[in-house]
């Protein structure tokens, strides 16, 4: 007798997706793109963002600047079939601005959002007009924008998009939404999708430094006590800063040669109107070209130095900040943003990336030496931390759930870079943005896969663009089969040929169900014996429908 292994869910988390709302139509500019939509169009639209979280200095750049305005969307199209074929000629994509989930809408970033423009060209050397982006890109708006084309990358992108966390009415909202549509070159919409153009300002600086807030943190000259509170922040950082360390004529000269005319004195160099780059003098790999010659690159500094001082704050041991909301979260978008919103949330910063000492470390290169998903994800197997002791990352030579090496450089595996090999589709196309991974805490970051498939998590649907599910016991994402009835009827003589062996490592070593094996949505399927049917987070065991991997029924 045939023996039927079933729905094996989760092992499908890099399946291709199908685009929301496809439609003869076109889009009026602003409309929202919420509602869960039918498989119908012959295109897909995969969208992602760069970065699960964007973070920016936030409304005063007049003092001095870490990071600029610089959200990035990527796309990928696919016209659906069998195979799939990704689609690059004679065809347009846009953005353009939606309302969110709870009627948010971010149209615009200038005037009264922020005064980056201000002082634009003073840190950054280039004169983009309001709502221009570094690289020329326009801040999402109600007006369709083109994305252009990266032949080198594979997708679609918009880089350096100018977004600012508050909406139109100037409520605080880190996770504005924007549509992404493609039409052909007669103006035809052929599909469209949301995304999320997450973005913070929490930064939060002010816990130590605004004035009277930490005597660690107190300039020698004292607390500089400006009226406007951001400033203040600003100002009494650079005094710290001047405390701490000398800036040499030689490293004057070196700016200089770069356009930057500071004084010896950040503080007094800000004071007489001139906002500093802190990335003139520190490279970072956020702003390529940036540094000179003997100034510690920014993330190494930023970390090794904090990291001590939140020590010092809190009390703690090196070991003992083992949570966001005592270390890393005092910085990063934070304690409102909690921008760790995926479905690794559970797991802790420090769990994949270190503590703030390790992150500093100068065998480290920021934005470069990440932690990788195989490190985690291996062997059938998901372990709680990326280190087997002290810093040392896992190893593995599985490759089934890995980055993609050397990407997007040689030496460099980086999951944001990296992509399936199931149709040359990025991992985040189906699993979201790091940090960001389907299901999200946040509804506007799940109305994406909401759409695709008609439940929130990451796309394990084959039918979103397939027009007939392959019946394959390993041509599936990740290397797997294939999911739905077609497998249920035929997956009985693949075992009978190959052992059921190749099944544990899904459905565990005594094939009676693991997280592999998890399905995400309530699925029913007919079975030799019956009709089986399974509730949305079911382990799937062949005790299931059989008297376990030997046959027979149950």
């Amino acid at each position: 007798m045939k023996r039927i292994l079933l729905d094996l869910a989760a092992c499908f988390a890099l399946a291709l997706v199908l685009v929301a709302t496809a439609k003869s139509a076109p889009l009026a500019p602003g409309a929202p793109a919420l509602s869960t939509t039918a498989v119908s169009s012959p295109y897909v639209v995969l969208v992602w963002s760069e970065l699960g979280m964007h973070c920016l200095d936030g409304k005063d750049y007049s003092v001095f600047a870490v990071l600029p305005p610089f959200n990035t969307i990527h796309a990928q199209l696919v016209k659906r079939g069998e195979p799939p074929q990704m689609v690059v000629t004679g065809i347009n994509l846009t953005y353009e601005a939606i309302p969110d989930t709870s009627g948010s809408t971010n149209t615009y970033s200038a005037p009264n959002k922020t005064n980056f423009w201000d002082y634009v060209s003073a840190l950054f050397h280039v004169t983009p007009v309001a709502n221009i982006g570094l690289f020329g890109t326009p801040v999402q708006s109600v007006t369709p924008h083109a994305m252009t084309y990266n032949a080198a990358l594979g997708y679609w992108e918009a880089v350096g998009i100018p977004t600012i966390p508050y909406d139109d009415a100037m409520r605080r909202n880190p996770y504005p939404m924007a549509r992404i549509v493609a039409r052909n070159s007669a103006g035809t919409l052929l599909a469209a999708s949301t995304v999320v153009l997450a973005v913070s300002d929490e930064m939060n600086c002010a816990a130590c430094h605004k004035s009277g807030a930490d005597a660690y943190a107190k300039p020698a000259a004292g607390w500089v006590n400006d009226a406007d509170p951001a400033r203040d922040v600003k100002f009494n950082i650079l005094r710290k800063h001047d405390d701490r360390w000398a800036i040499s004529a030689a490293m004057m000269s070196a700016l200089a040669a770069k356009g930057y005319l500071y004084q010896a004195s950040l503080y007094q160099t800000a004071k007489a109107g001139m906002p500093v780059l802190c990335d003139a003098c520190h490279l970072s790999n956020a702003l390529p070209g940036t540094g000179i010659a003997g100034v510690r690159p920014l993330t190494q500094d930023m970390h090794t130095l904090h990291g001590k001082q939140i020590y010092l704050k809190t009390g703690q041991t090196l070991d003992q900040a083992t949570s966001p909301f005592n270390s890393c979260y005092l910085c990063h978008p934070g304690l409102q943003t909690k921008c760790e919103r995926g479905a690794m949330n559970p797991t802790a910063c420090m769990n994949c990336h270190g503590n703030l000492s390790t992150v500093g470390a100068a065998t480290r290169t920021g934005w470069m030496t990440l932690p990788q998903c195989q490190m985690c994800h291996n062997s059938g197997l998901r372990y709680p931390t990326a280190f087997v002791s002290g810093s040392t990352w896992r190893t593995t030579t599985d490759t089934r759930f890995a980055t993609q090496p050397n990407a997007p450089v040689a030496g460099v595996s980086l999951y944001r870079f990296s992509r399936t090999g199931h149709g040359n589709l990025y991992c985040s196309t189906c699993h979201g943005s790091q940090h960001a991974e389907y299901p999200t805490s946040q509804a506007n970051d799940n109305v994406y896969s909401s759409n695709l498939q008609g439940y929130t998590g990451k796309i394990t649907e084959c039918f979103v663009c397939h027009t007939a599910v392959p019946v394959t016991p390993n041509g599936g994402p990740h290397g797997m089969h294939t999911l739905g009835q077609g497998w249920v009827s035929a997956h009985g003589d693949y075992v009978d040929t190959n052992s059921a062996l190749s099944c544990a490592y899904c459905h565990g070593a005594n094939y009676s169900g693991w997280y592999l094996a998890v399905t995400s949505t309530a699925r029913t399927f007919r079975t030799e014996t019956g009709t089986v049917t399974f509730a949305a987070g079911h382990r799937v065991s062949c005790y299931d429908c059989h008297n376990g991997p030997g046959g027979g029924g149950a």
